[in-house]
């Protein structure tokens, strides 16, 4: 089993500005308390032993040398080259692979690689040489149809691939010109020879709402319709359900807390169809009973049946633009499981006492069956809340019936969860306050406005309620030590703060290089209203880990939490589910949650028992899903940035030209990056494209370069003093807006700026630039008719006659540069 440390250790000697230390120091350097030194140190040698880790003569602790061969993960340079992240962490990094190396590998490929040692410019330089690629991260690309010399090509989407496809069979599927279309490689793009593929679908006119939402299902293989057997196991439990609440009105309910005629309520956004969690709470003497309810999913979805190895697959539901792809069927998600208004349903409860200042003093859980007594929106909510009852009425979905004791348990539930912040926020939780628009869409799903997302506290309530009930659940399986799905969010490690320590200099703060929570989130909250804001805040972001799922004991970093796990949302997430499905099999044990083990050896005990069962899968079992799902949750999240991100940039399409105001985000020594304030869209402007601040008549020198500041970490022009930073306001022309790609080019829109007004729409650039050179594409085999196949297999003849002097020749010119 894994420790805590072992990531942390890691990724921190993986960072190119590790200098070899020994343990004392290393532990320092990662803020390795006294309690955990023993721990910290047993990580070390567990990982010399795996031969992860070294120890020299001096006790330094470093990673290994790279061997001769290494598998990993391959990352193209839209310009040829591209890295390999090795499956292990190396003493060299990441493999840099020449553009004559890459073979047929695109990003995402996982590679087998040679590594090339030699020296250049007097100094060991390593590179790697690619000689197979193991599995492929996609068969299957989407793009446009165009045709250009006789040949049909399609321009793919995404980055991936950014050179256009060839298609020989484009009128096989009736694909006209302008079609967005399927197309499955059969050959991949090798130095200048273009891939080719087949056209397997055509989704319709690219461009077309509709059409790009397909477009995006295809291209990030998100799932489609559910089989007829899932089908049909959701609708037996449906049926099974509707006679076990009409028994349970007769008879009572067999194992379950009946909390019908508790005073409970959803609180959701306006638009929502599953209501998985619901919320009660009353006043105390000493402060407050809260109680989470959550749809008891696990209860009709049980382990190796269809519609469990369904979900599992797909991991999550996935939330696109005017779509939700579920992870279960409607019967499920929108029907019995849905913790509607007025109706019976089968809930997990955690429930919590806290005292005035917000702190749990008693925590349990039960089966429960509840009947939600009212369905109210957040800004509904939060009006109650604020007394506005006008503007209550204005957002409810439901009859707008305002009892006192909706209102006075509003105001409870406002109360705790503020107690609750205060004190998670004392513990060092990090909250980013990141701003977020909300799209306005027409009758065909084109965007034709984005207003910002509402505010309001009750968001926040929801939000802490969650966050204590799954705290709950993992405190209960870690006390048990029943190993579960959580939800874990390493430290960020010192080198991945260097970027915000310059951010935080130029906003007029100072961070050290292992900030705790505390001094991060005093950060956000000395920088907030402040020009910089939003960008220290995307600089906090970017700096930490992205959290996953795994049964190691490694704490929410952001969350303060040292025990985390997702419970709170099982008809979306399949992690929650698992955790649904060990507590039903502790409540089994512990009837409904009355008679909880007392000592360390009753705690054993149960807990041996529970390892016993099929509800609890073994450690490695829920690693291998928690991987799984992971990506699958990271997929959905890329799926939806890139459907939204082309909507926007549709709308913005016919604004070119156009002036916008924005704020600098990012500064790099190719450009600035900027955010547009109404549409929170990014763009870029190179270096090139700066206005330099030279008068006219005055001589450029060097045509006015730009130089990053590495003490201000601002973009300086050398000659004019001129500079760009975070924070820093602007006001920019879009110059170009590539649809394919999901860029924008933009331009500084002042008196000194180049002419841009005559900056024109490019969609596809890639289209666009086949006439002027802006692709380095092989002609010859456009024009001749040649197929990339036929070249192939006369390189391929070549390369294995000459294998060995071509090997010799490449490490020859290694050790002459």
């Amino acid at each position: 089993m894994p420790s805590r440390f072992t990531r942390r250790i890691l990724e921190h000697l993986r960072h190119d500005d590790y200098e070899p230390a020994q343990i004392e120091q290393l532990a320092q350097d990662l803020d390795v308390d006294e309690d955990a030194a023993q721990a910290f140190a047993e990580s070390i040698k567990a990982l010399v032993d795996q031969k992860r880790l070294t120890i020299d003569p001096s006790g330094k602790v470093k990673l290994p040398i790279m061997p001769a061969e290494v598998m990993g993960s391959f990352k193209k340079n839209p310009k040829g080259f591209g890295f390999v992240k090795p499956d292990m962490a190396y003493r060299e990094g990441d493999l840099f692979i020449p553009p004559d190396e890459t073979g047929t590998a695109l990003t995402g490929d996982r590679v087998r690689v040679e590594v090339v040692r030699g020296m250049r410019k007097g100094e060991s330089d390593t590179t790697g040489r690619i000689l197979e690629v193991l599995t492929r991260k996609r068969k299957s690309f989407t793009g446009e149809l165009h045709q250009r010399g006789g040949k049909w090509l399609v321009f793919p989407d995404g980055k991936e691939l950014t050179e256009p496809i060839v298609v020989p069979d484009a009128g096989a599927k009736h694909a006209k010109v302008g079609d967005k279309v399927v197309v499955e490689l059969l050959h991949y793009p090798e130095g200048q020879m273009l891939a080719e593929g087949v056209v397997v679908r055509v989704l319709g006119e690219a461009g077309l709402p509709d059409v790009e939402t397909q477009a995006v299902i295809a291209a990030y293989n998100l799932p489609g319709e559910f089989t007829p057997e899932c089908v049909e196991q959701a609708r037996e439990a449906t049926a099974q359900f509707d006679e076990e609440v009409s028994r349970g009105e007769r008879n009572g309910f067999e194992g379950r807390e009946d909390l019908r005629s508790e005073f409970i309520i959803t609180i959701d956004p306006p638009d929502a169809k599953d209501y998985d969690d619901a919320i009660s709470i009353k006043k105390t003497e000493k402060g407050w009973e809260l109680a989470v309810h959550i749809a008891d999913v696990a209860n009709f979805i049980l382990p190796g049946t269809p519609l469990d190895d369904e979900a599992k697959e797909r991991g999550n539901s996935v939330y696109l633009p005017r779509l939700v792809i579920p992870m279960l069927p409607e019967l499920l998600s929108n029907g019995i499981c849905s913790l509607q208004e007025g109706v019976i349903r089968f809930c997990k409860s955690a429930f919590m006492r806290y005292d005035k200042d917000g702190n749990c003093t008693s925590e349990g859980a039960a089966a429960t069956v509840i009947k939600s007594a009212k369905r109210l929106t957040y800004l509904e909510a939060q009006a109650l809340i604020d007394g506005d009852l006008k503007e209550a009425v204005k957002h409810a979905k439901t009859e707008p019936k305002y009892t006192d004791h909706l209102i006075a348990t509003l105001r409870e539930m406002n109360a705790c969860s503020r107690a609750i912040r205060d004190r998670r926020k004392r513990q060092g939780m990090i909250h980013l306050e990141l701003p977020e628009v909300v799209l306005i869409f027409d009758e065909l799903g084109h965007v034709v406005d984005a207003q910002k997302e509402d505010d309001a506290y009750t968001h926040t309530l929801i939000e802490m309620f969650m966050v204590e009930a799954n705290e709950v659940l993992a405190r209960l399986f870690q006390r048990l030590n029943v190993p579960v799905l959580r939800r874990i969010h390493p430290e960020p490690t010192p080198g991945d703060v260097g970027q915000l320590q310059m951010y935080a200099r130029v906003a007029g703060y100072k961070i050290p290089k292992s900030p705790t929570r505390e001094e991060l989130q005093g950060l956000l909250e000395a920088t907030a209203g402040t020009a910089a804001a939003r960008a220290v805040h995307m600089a906090v972001l970017r700096t930490m880990t992205k959290a996953e799922y795994s049964p190691a004991l490694v704490g929410h970093f952001a969350l303060a939490s040292e025990a985390y796990a997702h419970f709170t949302s099982p008809i979306r997430r399949y992690a929650d589910t698992l955790v649904h499905r060990a507590l039903t099999e502790y409540l089994k044990n512990t009837t409904n949650g009355q008679k909880t083990p007392k000592s360390d050896h009753d705690r054993r005990d149960l807990g041996e028992k529970l390892l016993r069962s099929k509800a609890c899968p073994d450690y490695d079992t829920l690693v291998q899903i928690g991987q799984h799902i992971t990506r699958t949750e990271e997929n959905a999240a890329d799926a939806e940035h890139s459907l939204r991100g082309f909507l926007v940039l549709q709308l913005l399409s016919n604004h070119v030209g156009e002036i916008f105001d924005g704020i600098v985000t990012g500064v790099t020594q190719n450009g600035v990056f900027i955010q547009l304030d109404k549409y929170l869209a990014d763009g870029m402007i190179k270096s090139a494209d700066l206005p330099t601040g030279i008068k006219p008549g005055q001589p450029q020198q060097g045509f006015g370069r730009w130089k990053l500041d590495p003490r201000s970490g601002a973009l300086v022009n050398e000659q004019s003093g001129r500079s760009y930073n975070i924070g820093d306001r602007v006001q920019v022309q879009i110059a170009a807006i590539d649809l394919a790609l999901r860029r924008m080019d933009l331009m500084i829109s002042d008196g000194s700026s180049r002419e841009a007004g005559k900056s024109k729409k490019v969609a596809p650039s890639k289209s666009d630039s086949l006439g002027g050179g802006g692709l380095n594409l092989d002609w010859d085999v456009l024009k001749s008719g040649r197929t990339g196949a036929d070249k192939r297999a006369a390189r391929s003849k070549s390369r294995e006659r000459g294998k060995q002097d071509f090997r010799k020749d490449r490490k020859d010119k290694g050790k002459g540069q």
